[in-house]
């Protein structure tokens, strides 16, 4: 029998999700069937750079959509942890499929949680270490470490300032970068801050973080993805975009 779907990669993850995923549309042990997902128009791929996501699943606005998933989840935990993550994911491959069905993780998503056995809209595969950060938060009652950000950020800048506290005792919290204890906010931080979340496409330099980006697609995007700008703080060429999805673009793409 033949297996439906395509593959983005040579990854063995793609592969057998592609598999694991013809086990829920054919078999019999999940609602979800080939009357809700063409797995044809489904290409399945692995991400080796995606951190803070297990899976994400993309369209191009016509009915074929791609779904990446993140090798370092399934390192860590297995491939057993990412089959919630492919339900999860085939889900909207399902929303971006069916007319009047609005994607995303609204009714039309909480309608499959229950069946599916899915988590809702983030589930937790394994225990996240100091080395998984960029930027590392302790707490100084004695707590120890409580999380941290991939990149800069909002957060980041709360906690270096003693704005955000642990969650468990309310402590101020010690920040560790890159480069050793930050005390305060580096000089080029502190009147250049952009709100990564309302942003579709954000600039991170590798040295920097984020250093800025656009709501929409333009000419400034494309020639960043190009690598045609340098980090004006800086002078770094190495520079990437990602988009919503935090799915990093490149020029091939544009």
């Amino acid at each position: 029998m033949s297996v439906a779907g395509r593959l983005g990669d040579a990854h063995d993850l793609s592969g057998r999700a592609r598999q694991y995923a013809n086990n829920v549309i054919f078999d019999d042990e999940w609602p979800l069937t080939a009357e809700h997902v063409d797995l044809s128009r489904v290409t399945f791929e692995t991400s080796t750079r995606m951190q803070r996501k297990h899976g994400v699943c993309s369209s191009d606005g016509a009915g074929n959509s791609t779904i990446r998933l993140s090798k370092k989840t399934f390192e860590r935990a297995g491939f057993e942890a990412m089959e919630e993550t492919i339900r999860h994911e085939l889900v909207h491959a399902y929303q971006h499929q069916t007319s009047g069905v609005n994607p995303g993780h609204g009714d039309s998503f909480k309608e499959w949680v229950g069946p599916l056995n899915l988590s809702g809209r983030c589930s937790t595969h394994y225990d996240t270490q100091p080395d998984d950060y960029k930027y590392r938060f302790y707490c100084l009652q004695g707590c120890g470490f409580i999380g941290g950000r991939h990149r800069w950020s909002k957060g980041v800048q709360r906690a270096i300032r003693g704005n955000l506290v642990c969650g468990e005792c309310d402590s101020d919290l010690r920040v560790e970068g890159p480069n050793g204890v930050l005390d305060e906010v580096p000089e080029w931080r502190k009147d250049s801050f952009f709100d990564e979340d309302n942003l579709q496409y954000r600039f991170y330099c590798e040295n920097c973080g984020l250093i800025g980006g656009r709501r929409q697609m333009c000419k400034t995007v494309r020639r960043v993805t190009r690598g045609e700008t340098v980090c004006q703080d800086c002078a770094s060429w190495d520079i990437t975009v990602r988009d919503e999805d935090d799915t990093c673009l490149t020029a091939a793409e544009l």
